[in-house]
């Protein structure tokens, strides 16, 4: 028993990156009345136009806890620079959305973002499409890929949360689920986690991010356990996502999604792919201190693939 409440411990603070509950006053982020259409209903976006005549269109999927504006500014300015046009939306359940803090559930997650993708491509005709996804936004994105679900040239999973099949211990399943049963609403901050865990070395804007009430950064077990049917889901697609180039970037000091875990999934990709280990890299690629440097290699990989 001790031992699955303390792995469910560990995966809840695994979940929320090691931030806890938003304390201070809010930043002043962009909050853009602009929406798009997701499976159920609109979705808060914001949109960052390329610089001169756009190349290509970039969708990005944040990660749990996050949201658009918290995740992608630096990441949207590097790519915009390139030609790349971005779109960012709230996965629904978080961020700017009315539905902030209610668990969607991983079926939801990915239909929103076929959704989505289907409406940045009828108002951006003609253009290619890359989805890049981050953590959890990457098994959302590798999920919907290897279902058939995704309308996209070129896919780039950053740190993305595949920790799922074979490569969870049945210890942490059996915490995950006994938390939901016992006390599924119960949300947990970093103190309740015995593990303490770093998601990023940029610690100057992890605490200036983790100020926002908006970012949601304590999950309960029935999210948790949620995340972890995603992270399965996205699994158990990998090996049949063979219609679209997929660049796969791990950080080797990322202490939240294991590495193993990250390349048994890419392995187990099909079509065309590249593995970039990025050796200073954390979890939290976007906003890593070496962030630059990843994300102009992204960008190179997507300007190539989808021209």
């Amino acid at each position: 028993m001790r031992r699955a409440l303390a792995a469910l411990g560990t995966l809840v603070l695994v979940a929320c990156g090691g931030v806890g509950e938003p304390v201070g006053p809010p930043l002043e982020f962009p909050r853009p009345a602009a929406t798009v259409a997701g499976a159920e209903g609109p979705l808060a976006v914001s949109r960052w136009a390329a610089v001169g005549e756009p190349q290509a269109l970039v969708l990005a999927l944040h990660g749990y806890g996050d949201y658009a504006e918290t995740i992608w500014p630096d990441a949207a300015a590097a790519w915009t620079a390139r030609g790349l046009e971005v779109w960012a939306y709230d996965q629904r359940g978080f961020g700017r959305n009315p539905s902030n803090r209610d668990w969607p559930g991983h079926e939801a997650l990915v239909a929103d973002l076929e959704a989505v993708a289907a409406a940045v491509r009828a108002e951006r005709p003609g253009l290619p499409l890359a989805v890049v996804g981050h953590s959890m936004g990457g098994g959302v994105a590798l999920a919907a890929a290897g279902e058939g679900r995704l309308d996209a040239e070129a896919l780039v999973l950053m740190a993305p949360a595949v920790w799922g099949g074979e490569q969870l211990s049945p210890v942490y399943r059996a915490g995950a689920w006994l938390g939901a049963r016992l006390f599924p609403d119960l949300r947990f901050s970093r103190a309740a986690s015995p593990v303490p865990i770093r998601p990023t070395d940029n610690l100057a804007r992890l605490e200036a991010i983790s100020e926002d009430p908006l970012r949601f950064a304590n999950p309960s077990p029935r999210e948790f356990l949620g995340l972890i049917r995603l992270m399965d889901r996205a699994v158990e697609a990998a090996p049949k996502a063979a219609s679209v180039p997929v660049l796969t970037v791990m950080g080797a000091r990322d202490e939240v999604i294991p590495e193993e875990s990250v390349r048994a999934a890419h392995a187990a990709l099909p079509g065309p792919k590249t593995f970039d280990y990025v050796e200073d890299g954390w979890h939290m690629l976007p906003i890593d201190l070496g962030a630059p440097e990843v994300l102009a290699r992204v960008a190179d990989w997507i300007l190539e693939t989808t021209e």
